[in-house]
C-alpha cells in the first residue's frame, strides 16, 4: 500500500496476479464510499499468468514478465457498471463462511 501525503488516503497496488485472482474470486471492492462486486477486468492484452515454457513434471512454472503500464485501469462490476481500479479503497471476500 502505498500513502498519499496530500489526501491522506491510502491507494492499494494491485499486480497482474491480483487481477487475474479477483477475476477468479469476484470480491466486494470498496469503490467512492460504494460497496461493489468485481465481475470482470479485461486481461487479453497480457501474457498467460505463468509462462508455459517454464512448466514441467516438477514446477507450476514462473510467472510471465508483464510491464506495469500494460495492466487494464478499469474493471466492470456485476451490475454493468466500469470503475477505475485505482478508486478501489477496500476489498473483501464474496464468500460468506
Amino acid at each position: 500500500m502505498v500513502k498519499n501525503p496530500l489526501q491522506r488516503i491510502t491507494t492499494l497496488k494491485f499486480i497482474y496476479l491480483n487481477l487475474y485472482k479477483f477475476n477468479q474470486s469476484k470480491p466486494i471492492c470498496g469503490v467512492n464510499d460504494v460497496e461493489v462486486q468485481w465481475d470482470e477486468c479485461d486481461l487479453s492484452n497480457l501474457p498467460p499468468l505463468v509462462d508455459p515454457d517454464t512448466v514441467s513434471m516438477i514446477s507450476h512454472g514462473k510467472f510471465s514478465r508483464y510491464n506495469d503500464e500494460d495492466l487494464p485501469t478499469t474493471f466492470r462490476d456485476t451490475d454493468g457498471n466500469e470503475h477505475l481500479i485505482s478508486d478501489i479503497t477496500m476489498y473483501k471476500s464474496s464468500k460468506r463462511y
